[in-house]
């Protein structure tokens, strides 16, 4: 992983301009405003198509990209 250094880099994005190789948690981190881009993963012999979804990518609207700050669980 060319962020974290410490996994495999086995994602790589179809939209970003050059060549990166991201493990999932940087992979959303790196696409935490850009969720429509397009992800393909290596799976031994070829990438294939595969969501920001797949290594946990969670879209927070509102808030500026943060979870809600109110604990909706706990709700009255």
């Amino acid at each position: 992983c060319e962020q974290c250094c410490e996994a495999e880099g086995s994602v790589w994005c179809m939209s970003c301009t050059g060549v990166h190789a991201w493990c999932g948690p940087c992979t959303v981190k790196a696409h935490r405003n850009l969720p429509f881009h397009k992800v393909q993963r290596w799976n031994g012999t070829h990438y294939q198509p595969t969501s920001l979804m797949e290594p946990g990518f969670l879209w927070h609207i509102g808030h500026g990209g943060d979870p809600c700050p109110r604990n909706w669980s706990d709700a009255d």
